[in-house]
C-alpha cells in the first residue's frame, strides 16, 4: 500500500464500504482495479504540469470518508433553484438520484434513468455505458470516483429529438458533515437531435464537504447541445469535476460557465472533435473573492476536418482569490482546415487577488487557423479618468467598468430570467456591489 496518508485514508474508506455498493460481484472488481491504479499513482499535485496553480493542501485537508447525507425536501429546493418553472427537472442529493425530487417527465425522445438502479438490475450494460478513466493526471480524480462509484444519472436523447423544454440537472450538496461524495454522469445524444442542458451546484450546509463528480457527454452526427453550466456550491464546500465531451461529425456544442461560488473548484473539460465539421464555442466567468479559488483546465482536441473551436473566459479576483484558467488546443494531423481560437482576459481588483493564465496550443498539421491570448490587470486609469470627467465619482466610474467588463458574457445567457439571475449574483461578489445595484 501506498505511504502517502492520503492514499491509505482512500483505500481504509474504500475498504469499508466496498462490499454495500452496487453492481455485484462485476462492479465490485472493477472499482478495485480502479482503486489499485490509483494507489500506484496517487493524486496530482504541484509537480503535475496542468495543476500547479491548485491548493492541493486544501484538498488534502478534508476527508475521503464517505460524507454524511440527509434527507431533502422539495420545500428546502424552492429557494436555491433557478427560474426554470418550464424545465424538466433531474435532482441529484450528494450524488445520488432522486426520482422524488425530480420533475423530468417522459416522451419527447428523452429517457432518464438511475445509475443505481442500472447498476443493480443490469450490471453488464452499466459496465458499457461508463467509460474506463486513463491513468494521466488529468484523468486521476475520474479514477477516484470510478473506485467508489454507485450513484448518479444517465440521460438520453433519442436520434432527431427535439425536446423542446430545457433539462435542468441540480446538484445538490447537504453539507451535513465532512467528507466526500462521488458521482458519475452520462448523457447520449442521438443523431440529428437537440438538447438544451442547465446543470446547477447548490449546497444546503455549511460543512466542508468535497464533492467528486466524473461525467460524459456523447454528441452524436449532427446533434446541437446547449450547455449552460452555473456553480454556487456553499463557502466552505470543495468541487471536483471530470467532464469527458466528444462530438462527432457536423455536431455542435455550446458551453457557457460561471463559477460563482464554493471554496475551491477544479474543473476538467476534454473536448474532442472526433468528427468532421464538428464545432464547439465555451465561454465563461470566474469569479474569486476571500479566500475563494477556482481552476479551469481545457483541453479541446481536433480529430475531424475542418473542425472550429472558440474559447473566450473571463476571471475577476478581489480579496486573496485565486484564479486560474488553462487551456490547450491540440490539433492532430487528421484535421486540415481546422481553426481554433482561445481568449482569456482577468480583471484583478485588490492588490493580493492572483489569477494565473497559460493558453497553449500544439499543432501538427498545416492549412489550419490558430490563435490565442491572454490579459491580466487592473481597470484602466485611462478609462476611469474619463468617466470621471463627466461627472462619476471615483467609485461608480470604477463599478461601471467592472460591470462592464463581464457584460458581454452574462448577456449572451439564452434566456431573460437566467441573465438577470447570473447578473445579480455575479454583482453580489463585487466589491462596489451597493453601487452598482443603485445604479439599476
Amino acid at each position: 500500500m501506498s505511504a502517502d496518508p492520503i492514499m491509505q485514508g482512500i483505500a481504509a474508506s474504500h475498504a469499508g464500504i466496498a462490499t454495500r455498493l452496487a453492481g455485484g460481484p462485476a462492479w465490485n472488481e472493477r472499482r478495485g482495479l480502479a482503486l489499485s491504479r490509483l494507489l500506484g499513482r496517487g493524486l496530482p499535485d504541484r509537480r503535475d504540469e496542468n495543476w500547479k496553480y491548485l491548493d492541493h493542501a486544501e484538498i488534502a485537508g478534508r476527508s475521503f470518508s464517505p460524507a454524511a447525507t440527509a434527507p431533502v425536501t422539495a420545500l428546502q429546493l424552492a429557494p436555491v433553484m433557478l427560474p426554470l418553472a418550464a424545465a424538466r427537472r433531474v435532482v441529484l442529493v450528494d450524488g445520488a438520484c432522486q426520482p422524488g425530487l425530480s420533475a423530468a417527465g417522459a416522451g419527447n425522445g428523452i429517457e432518464i434513468d438511475d445509475l443505481a438502479a442500472i447498476m443493480t438490475r443490469d450490471p453488464a450494460l452499466a459496465l458499457q455505458m461508463l467509460r474506463e478513466p486513463g491513468d494521466d493526471a488529468d484523468d486521476r480524480y475520474a479514477l477516484l470516483a470510478e473506485a467508489f462509484v454507485s450513484a448518479g444519472v444517465v440521460i438520453r436523447v433519442a436520434a432527431n429529438a427535439a425536446p423542446g423544454r430545457s433539462l435542468y440537472l441540480l446538484h445538490v450538496g447537504t453539507g451535513t458533515g465532512p467528507g466526500t461524495n462521488h458521482s458519475r454522469v452520462v448523457i447520449e445524444v442521438g443523431a440529428g437531435a437537440t438538447l438544451s442542458l442547465v446543470e446547477h451546484f447548490v449546497t444546503l450546509g455549511n460543512a466542508p464537504t468535497l464533492a467528486n463528480l466524473a461525467a460524459e457527454l456523447r454528441i452524436d452526427a449532427g446533434a446541437t447541445v446547449e450547455h449552460l453550466r452555473i456553480h454556487e456550491s456553499g463557502a466552505q464546500a470543495a468541487q471536483l469535476e471530470t467532464w469527458v465531451t466528444t462530438l462527432q461529425a457536423d455536431s455542435r456544442y455550446r458551453q457557457q460557465f460561471f463559477a460563482l461560488g464554493g471554496r475551491l473548484l477544479r474543473s476538467n473539460l476534454d473536448l474532442s472533435l472526433a468528427g468532421r465539421a464538428a464545432a464547439a464555442r465555451l465561454s465563461g466567468l470566474f469569479m474569486v473573492d476571500g479566500a475563494r479559488q477556482a481552476d479551469l483546465y481545457t483541453r479541446v482536441e481536433h480529430h475531424g476536418a475542418v473542425t472550429r473551436t472558440s474559447q473566450e473566459f473571463r476571471g475577476i479576483g478581489s480579496g486573496r482569490g485565486r484564479g486560474a484558467f488553462n487551456g490547450r488546443v491540440v490539433v492532430h494531423p487528421s484535421a486540415r482546415g481546422a481553426d481554433a481560437s482561445q481568449t482569456c482576459r482577468n480583471l484583478l481588483l485588490t492588490p493580493l487577488a492572483e489569477i494565473n493564465t497559460r493558453p497553449q496550443l500544439e499543432i501538427h498539421t498545416d492549412d489550419v487557423q490558430c490563435r490565442h491570448g491572454a490579459t491580466t490587470g487592473t481597470l484602466d486609469p485611462e478609462q476611469i479618468f474619463y468617466l470621471r470627467s463627466r461627472g462619476l465619482d471615483a467609485v461608480t466610474a470604477r463599478a461601471l467598468l467592472t460591470v462592464a467588463f463581464c457584460a458581454d458574457i452574462v448577456a449572451a445567457l439564452p434566456q431573460e430570467a437566467l441573465r438577470e439571475y447570473v447578473l445579480e449574483r455575479v454583482v453580489g461578489q463585487l466589491p462596489d456591489r451597493d453601487v452598482i445595484r443603485s445604479l439599476r
